[in-house]
């Protein structure tokens, strides 16, 4: 004996209309992997004077170029263009630049909004390679309350040198990566 498929077909329209009205009421949250940046991304640092063993009074200036984005929940954010900041530490040498140190970072995306990020910076100093990684949160902004990681890779030759007391620093090209979400 054959069975009637409408009532089973109902019932699972049914289950679909009330599980769309319960996603369309839901409120509003970030996307996971907001956005995703990768190489050919950079950032870059410029000591002056160079980083030495003695600390000094230094500028800082960081030129930031986060060129290959995407983003899942805004479509129009492709990039972070070039932007240039600098600041002046009162003590920093080559050893301070290992440390770990509390960060704030603000990006200003292609469409002309921006995020804000807090977070903790941690240096890894091995091998070939320097690599910095700032954890933390979007505090304001664009994407407020996503997480954040946000990678960056130099070579460690010059800050390994400088470490032993053997040279000075006065540049790091790291090639970066930024994950929201």
């Amino acid at each position: 004996m054959r069975r009637n498929p409408v009532p089973g077909l109902l019932a699972a329209l049914a289950l679909a209309a009330a599980t769309i009205t319960v996603t369309a009421n839901a409120p509003a949250r970030a996307a996971v992997g907001d956005v995703l940046c990768t190489t050919p991304s950079s950032d870059s640092s410029a000591y002056w004077p160079a980083l030495s063993l003695t600390p000094a009074a230094t500028v800082v200036t960081i030129t930031r170029d986060l060129s290959t984005c995407t983003s899942l929940s805004v479509p129009a954010i492709d990039s972070a263009p070039v932007t240039v900041h600098q600041v002046t530490l009162p003590s920093y040498s080559c050893l301070t630049l290992l440390s770990s140190a509390p960060t704030v970072i603000n990006f200003t995306w292609n469409n002309g909004a921006t995020t804000v990020v807090t977070g903790t910076r941690t240096v890894n100093l091995a091998a070939a390679a320097l690599t910095t990684t700032v954890t933390g949160t979007v505090t304001s902004g664009l994407f407020t309350g996503d997480t954040v990681v946000y990678q960056l890779v130099a070579p460690s030759t010059d800050v390994l040198a400088c470490t032993l007391g053997l040279g000075t620093v006065s540049r790091i090209d790291s090639t970066a990566t930024l994950t929201i979400g």
